[in-house]
Order: structure tokens, then C-alpha cells, then sequence
């Protein structure tokens, strides 16, 4: 199955009249329906978060996503022209199958899950990232990643430049480089990761804290999306030396 919009997900106990948001996935992710649930259905996602999602929400995967939205919002327009409305408006690090427009070059022609043709700009894509590169290079890329919510809200279970939280923000930077680590801020659930010191901590690494994460940037600096602040801040070990006495585990993918 295709998510086809931003579904908030409790994966607490069954939704009823409300969700508590714990997750937010964006179009074009993919997921296994684990079970029925009345409007709802339990899931498991491709990166192995589980939780409860509006049935209407899902659609059947009928096209291979071969993009993902590159810019911090790519509006997918009625026709190939910038002054039109756009009748869909997707995040940063959402998976559309998206073809060539010979017309207008600039223009590529998204191929949406109701089978209508949307534009949008090329350059507002990038090709669906695979993990590959060298170790510097993926660090780079995560860390340019992260930076680029700088300033955004803080926002529990967000993923998106709209609001993401403290583990979206580190999973995105990973995700939109083509590694795969865990949503929430645990790292004995993270079997891709393993222990280092502060000093070893390179451009990337992650550091964990009781309920909390933030990426190292080097030089004594990390970005984190935190709650206090109310957004995601670049900040330095020696200015949260409250933080950093908390903290109880920094870690590679490397």
C-alpha cells in the first residue's frame, strides 16, 4: 500500500475521536496492513514503525515511485504553468512517479494515486536517494540535510519542513540520503548504529538523551529540533552543558 497524504499515527492504542500524533508519513511512503481497525488500519511502515492510519489514506501501489520532493514544499500544478493553483502541495522527502514533459522540459508529469496527471518543476525533485557514496560524502549529505530545517517548528511526530520533532529531524537527514535508522529517540532500537565516545563523534553522529536526539556537527557544535526552544536550533556542547550531562549514548552508522 501507498500512503497518499500526511496521516497522523497513534500508535498508543486504537484512534477513536481523536489521533495522537506519534509519526507523520508522507506520500508516496509504503506500508503492510497488519489489521482491520474500523476507519482505521494498523500498519507497519517501510521503515518498521507501527501504528493506526485513516484506511482513507492508503491506496494501492500501482506506480513505482522514481522522485522525491527535494525543496521544503513542491506544488504539483493542473497544468504546466507557474500561475496556476496547485492542486497538491507535497513536503520535502515525499516519493512521486514523475515522467518527462517534452512541451515544457522544465516540467516533469507526476503520475498521482487517483490517475491524474499533475506538473511540477524538475527542479524540485531529486532521484529517490540509494545510500550509496563515500563515508564523506553521506555525511555531508546528512548534515546539509538536517541544516535544512533549521528554524522549523518544533512539531512531536513531524517530519516535514511544516513541524518535525527531534527524531524526525535526525531520520529525515538519514532518509533523504538513503539510510535507513529508527524513528524514536532510541538507540537500542537502532541496529544500524554503534557506540562511540564524544571525542570520536564525526559530522552526522547522533547523540541520545533520556526522550531526545540531536545530530553532531563537529567542531562542538549539534542541530536538534527541540521542544523548549520550539524549533530546530544549531547550538554548541558548551552552551547545553544541562543537555550534555544527560546525555547517555553517542553513535555511528559508520
Amino acid at each position: 500500500m501507498m500512503v497518499v497524504w500526511q496521516p497522523l499515527v497513534s500508535v498508543k492504542e486504537e484512534p477513536k475521536d481523536y489521533i495522537q500524533q506519534t509519526d507523520e508519513m508522507l506520500y508516496g511512503d509504503t506500508c503492510e496492513i497488519l489489521e482491520e481497525a474500523g476507519k482505521y488500519v494498523k500498519i507497519r511502515s517501510d521503515y518498521g514503525y507501527e501504528g493506526y492510519v485513516l484506511r482513507e489514506a492508503l491506496k494501492e501501489l500501482t506506480v513505482e515511485p522514481n522522485a522525491m520532493v527535494s525543496v521544503p514544499f513542491a506544488d504539483f500544478l493542473p497544468e504546466a504553468k507557474n500561475w496556476f493553483a496547485p492542486v497538491s502541495v507535497l513536503p520535502r522527502g515525499a516519493r512521486v512517479h514523475v515522467e518527462d514533459y517534452p512541451d515544457r522540459p522544465r516540467y516533469g508529469v507526476g503520475k498521482m494515486h487517483e490517475g491524474e496527471d499533475l506538473y511540477v518543476h524538475k527542479n524540485h525533485l531529486r532521484e529517490i536517494p540509494t545510500g550509496e557514496g563515500t563515508e564523506e560524502e553521506l555525511r555531508e549529505g546528512i548534515v546539509k540535510a538536517a541544516l535544512s530545517y533549521l528554524g522549523v517548528q518544533y512539531r512531536w511526530g513531524g517530519r516535514t519542513p511544516a513541524g518535525v520533532d527531534c527524531s524526525g529531524l535526525c531520520f529525515m537527514a538519514y532518509r533523504l540520503n538513503g539510510l535507513t535508522i529508527w524513528r524514536d529517540a532510541d538507540f537500542e532500537k537502532n541496529p544500524h548504529l554503534r557506540k562511540i565516545t564524544i571525542e570520536e563523534a564525526k559530522p552526522g553522529d547522533l547523540m541520545f538523551f533520556p526522550g531526545h536526539i540531536a545530530m553532531y556537527l563537529g567542531n562542538g557544535e549539534f542541530v536538534h529540533s527541540t521542544a523548549g526552544v520550539g524549533m530546530v536550533v544549531r547550538d554548541t556542547l558548551e552552551n547545553a552543558k544541562d543537555l550534555v550531562a544527560r546525555m547517555h549514548t553517542v553513535a555511528t552508522y559508520f
